[in-house]
């Protein structure tokens, strides 16, 4: 939110958090047992573009456009026989930033 208005000054609650919510149950709203993966990389940039595309219509010369995407996520793992022990990789590509409407 601070890209999209810059000259509101850091001390007038410029980042103050932007609080998402989603129903009961749900996978912004997990409860337990319920499985949930991918929160720290493909979910926080399904709710980035959320937001922007809610505000794209109130501030169409602000809001940039979604960032990458996607996250391309990418998480083999096995057992290395010679070395006897289990391994993991996560592999994250990124993508670049939106445009906006000078760029």
């Amino acid at each position: 939110m601070r890209h999209i208005a810059p000259e509101i000054p850091i001390s007038a609650s410029a980042f103050e958090p932007l609080k998402v919510t989603g129903h009961q149950g749900t996978f912004l709203n997990a409860r337990y047992p319920r499985p949930v993966s991918g929160c720290s990389a493909e979910v926080s940039q399904r709710i980035a573009e959320a937001v922007f595309a809610a505000l794209v219509n109130a501030l169409p010369n602000r809001v940039t456009a979604t960032p990458a995407g996607t996250s391309g996520n990418f998480a083999p793992g096995g057992h290395a026989p010679e070395r006897g022990a289990d391994y993991v990789m996560y592999r994250l590509s990124g993508g670049g930033y939106g445009g906006n409407a000078d760029h």
